[in-house]
Formats: structure tokens, sequence, C-alpha cells
């Protein structure tokens, strides 16, 4: 079976009865059964990437690419930026159920009208169910108490899997397709995901604070998965709206179901995003205590999360910044300290460094300190010391805010602070002078 790697996501080649896993690109040693199932069964010609790239929903470094070596020889590898990544997700579901053929004369194969359930009959399917209740569905097969799998009558996918959590047996986590390989309406099916999903969407993948989905056009298969919390820390507060949500999305989109899709939860729960300018609405009086509470007013579907400082990632809808993590400070009474504001996709750099530095000194007057980070490389950031206090760095990767008293910097007024996401908001979206 092929699993992923709980810190790189890379597809891991596991036989039955191991108790342990150690990933072949990042080292990482997991207990087998702690670990996601990408495919129940691993397809006869697999072959496993030679070089990895971690997708934005996992907690490796995604601009660090990990080459794959074989056993007692594991080390890591970091590549050139300008390494040609050679990777596929065409490891994903390929499950070798195809559709049917029959013999004809001297042995030729025919095809017949594929068997198993009508796609229409998982319309009333909610993600709700437990494993025994889908068991009930014709032709599905119980697997080990948490998995179902059900052949489907349809020439695009020959069967769907899903899957629970065994400590989370009242709700499915994943859910899969397979059919096969390069069939016409899966090109379909991606085209519809781009126009359901937000931009975060690659066209293979997408990912957003615990949910991903995953689609192999060259072995024909869809994965879905959510991760409820777990004890670390990491997992998704709301994995049930998440992967209720993305059911629908997949209803619509790939089985040709009237699901109804509602923007506004794609907005709070698959990183939509929200104007750029509702951050201003933020008080900066606002404690830690009471932060959760204005943050869910605002932002629905943004839990916190418990770092260094309590953290909240924002999704942002703006032509060049598609996240915001806002830190309140980790003490009785503690304030907002930073807000960082980050362009679309893991590992993106700001395409508009310049012109993002000329919005924020011209609405304030303040010439930048600029800072040559790499000369060589022509790298540089700009620091605005703001009047009345806070300050703001235009970096390459991020723009940083710090809104809490530092050194002999005061901290941001609330005016300052309005005025700069009004600022920011207005970047870009007005043509260049």
């Amino acid at each position: 079976m092929l699993l992923e790697c709980r810190h790189c996501g890379a597809p891991l080649d596991v036989r039955a009865g191991e108790r342990t896993t150690r990933c072949r690109y990042c080292g990482t040693t997991s207990a087998t059964r702690s670990l996601r199932t990408v495919s129940p069964e691993t397809p006869a010609n697999w072959r496993p990437p030679p070089v990895w790239t971690p997708p934005p929903h996992v907690a490796a470094d995604p601009r660090v690419s990990l080459k794959y070596h074989r056993a007692n020889t594991l080390v890591l590898a970091i590549l050139g930026a300008t390494a040609t990544i050679a990777v596929a997700f065409g490891f994903f579901m390929t499950t070798a159920a195809s559709i049917r053929t029959a013999a004809g004369p001297r042995g030729a194969g025919a095809p017949v009208a594929p068997s198993g359930l009508a796609p229409e009959k998982l319309a009333s399917i909610t993600m709700r169910e437990r494993a025994e209740d889908l068991a009930k569905l014709p032709g599905a097969t119980l697997v080990e108490k948490t998995r179902v799998r059900v052949p489907l009558a349809s020439p695009a996918w020959s069967t769907i899997t899903f899957e629970w959590d065994a400590a989370h047996p009242e709700h499915v986590r994943q859910f899969y397709l397979n059919g096969p390989s390069s069939h016409p309406s899966h090109g379909e099916a991606r085209r519809r995901l781009e126009d359901l999903l937000p931009k975060r969407w690659t066209g293979e993948t997408f990912g957003w604070r615990g949910v991903s989905l995953h689609v192999a056009p060259s072995s024909g298969g869809l994965n879905v998965n959510v991760s409820p919390p777990d004890a670390s820390g990491g997992g998704s507060t709301y994995w049930k709206e998440q992967i209720e949500l993305m059911w629908r999305v997949v209803q619509s989109a790939a089985l040709g179901l009237p699901a109804q899709v509602d923007p506004a939860a794609v907005r709070d729960y698959l990183g939509g995003g929200y104007p750029l300018a509702t951050l201003a609405k933020i008080d900066l009086a606002t404690d830690v205590d009471a932060s959760a509470a204005a943050i869910k007013k605002l932002f629905p579907g943004t839990p916190p999360e418990k770092r260094i400082q309590l953290t909240y990632h924002v999704a942002i809808d703006h032509p060049w910044f598609g996240t915001s993590e806002l830190g309140w400070e980790n003490a009785p009474g503690g304030k907002l300290l930073t807000v960082y504001i980050r362009p679309p996709g893991s590992g993106a750099t700001l395409a508009h460094q310049d012109r993002i530095s000329a919005c924020v000194g011209e609405g304030f007057g303040l010439t930048p300190r600029i800072t040559e980070a790499d000369y060589l490389a022509k790298k540089r950031y700009y620091g605005y010391d703001l009047k009345g206090g806070g300050a703001v760095w235009v970096y390459d990767t991020m723009i940083m805010i710090r809104l809490s008293k530092f050194g002999s910097t005061p901290p941001m007024t609330q005016a300052s602070w309005e005025r700069l996401l009004a600022l920011l908001d207005a970047c870009g979206r007005q043509p260049a002078r």
C-alpha cells in the first residue's frame, strides 16, 4: 500500500504488517498506523519519484527538494532553487479496477458496461456516516473496520473508498476515487475544481490548514484528506466541516451530482479568503484572552494555534497576497504583537516588492531604510518606522508588521493600523503610476 509521510508528504510503499515506516526522502520514522493512506494497494507499475518537493499542507519546507535514497543510504539533499522538479502525483490511487472486458473471438477483449453502484446513489452521503453504515452499500467491502471500498458503475470512476480515523469513527476523514487513467471526463473534473476551489488549487493539488486534495491525471486517481486535531497541536479544528465541503465539491466536479457548494463556506473553511482591509477591523486593544472571540466574529473558520504566540492564519483574497498570520503575546493581557502578510502559494515571493514598499512609503510620507540582504542576488528589504509607533518591513517573501512596543519604538496606533491596511488592500488593485 502507499502511505503519505507525515513530515514531507512523500509517497511511501509499505508492506502490510510493518509497524514502523521510515521515509526514504526526509528520514522521518513514523508508526505505520498513524500515516494517511494514499492507496490501499501499490500499483504494479508504480515507482517512487527520484526527487520530491513537499506540498503546501505538510510541515517540511517546500523550497527544499528531497532526493530518494534506497535503504541504508538515506540522506537529505538540498537542490538548487532552479533545479527541475521531476515530480508527479501519479502514485495516487491506481487500483487495478478499471473497465472490465469480455473475451471475444480469439480472446480479444470487448468492453462491457461497468458494474457497481450508480454514482447518483452517492448523492445522499454526508460524510457523517460510520463505516458500518456505508458497508451496507451494494457491493461494498469493509476493510479493517476503518475503510469501505465501493465499486461504481461509471466509465470514469471504477471505485470509491471511504476511510475513518480510529479515534473518530463517527465521521469520514478521507475518501478517494479510482478510475481508468486519462479518462476524458477527468480533464473536465479538474476544470470544475478550478472553478469551485480557491486560488490555492494548482491544477493537481490543493491544500489549506489541514485539508488537502490531490489529483493524479496519469493514473486516474483523486484523493481528499483532512487531519483531525492531535495531541501535538496539529490538525484542523474544523476538519468535519472541511471534509463535508470537499465532498460536495467532488460530488459536483467529478461525479456530476447536483451538490451545492456555498462560497461563504469555501471562504471560511477552504481558504477562499477575506478582503485584506477586514484586518483593520481588529481592535488593537483586544487582549489574548479575547482574541479567539474577536477573530471568530471577523473570520469564521479560523481557529487559534498555540505556538510561542497565540497565532491565527487568515486567508486573504487579494491579487498579491494570500495569507495573513496574526500573533498575540503569550502573557496576561497580551496584545497583538506581529502580523505577517504572505503571497499566495507556499514558498512564493512577493512579485511586486518595490511597488508594495512604495504604497507604504507614499501613503505615510516616509522614506524607507533599505537593507541589502544579498547584493549579488539583488535581494533587499525596506523598513519603515511609522509616526506615532509601530513598524513595517517589506521583505522579498512577506510583509512584517510590528504593532507592539519594541526598543524605543512605541506601539502602533489604531489609526495607523487602519490606514496601513487600507493602503495595502488598495495596492495591486490600482494601475502603477
